[in-house]
């Protein structure tokens, strides 16, 4: 899929529309691909197309950001994407950003599929069991390849909850509350 517009550079740290509480991180540039400028980059879930969606990406490097159009991306293998900015020509350009973390304005990211979220809205969610009892809040999301994985933690302990239907009952992100089910082994 191809995008094209302007480049425009952002500091992050002076923009209060494009802080980093407004950015969302997508993955990493693992270096460059060829040697016209093209990326190779790494996304944080390999299974989302949300590069395909966007028109701009934010590239953050040392705690300065840079505004890049996205003009092309192209699938390389389960893990890796290649992408094209505009302003990024030769092989020099594209490996000065290896390394870089790829980030979304918040206003960019297409909402979310019925049945689906993203990682980011459940942050500090409260979860409960079915009988009321608290169990904690989601303090971090990650896959273990088979399922999504929510760290909830209070202040005694830490339960690691699969995001599976036999286990979550209800999500109310707008209300900030997610009730579970706990299936044999989960709270010892």
């Amino acid at each position: 899929m191809s995008r094209t517009g302007d480049r425009a550079e952002v500091r992050l740290r002076d923009d209060p529309i494009h802080s980093p509480a407004s950015m969302l991180r997508v993955g990493r540039i693992s270096g460059a691909h060829g040697l016209k400028g093209a990326l190779r980059f790494r996304p944080d879930n390999p299974d989302s197309d949300i590069l395909q969606q966007v028109k701009r990406i934010f590239l953050e490097r040392s705690g300065e950001s840079r505004e890049f159009r996205v003009t092309g991306v192209t699938p390389l293998n389960q893990t890796t994407d290649r992408i094209t900015l505009e302003g990024i020509a030769d092989i020099d350009a594209a490996e000065a950003l290896k390394g870089a973390i790829v980030m979304l304005a918040n206003e960019d990211v297409p909402p979310a599929k019925p049945g689906e979220f993203y990682y980011y809205e459940a942050i500090g969610c409260e979860v409960f069991l079915t009988d009321g009892t608290r169990l904690g809040a989601i303090e971090e999301v990650f896959s273990n390849g088979a399922q999504d994985i929510w760290v909830v933690r209070d202040s005694e302990r830490e339960v690691l909850v699969p995001v599976i239907e036999d286990v979550v009952k209800s999500m109310d992100l707008a209300g900030r509350r997610i009730t579970i089910e706990p299936i044999p082994g989960l709270l010892d």
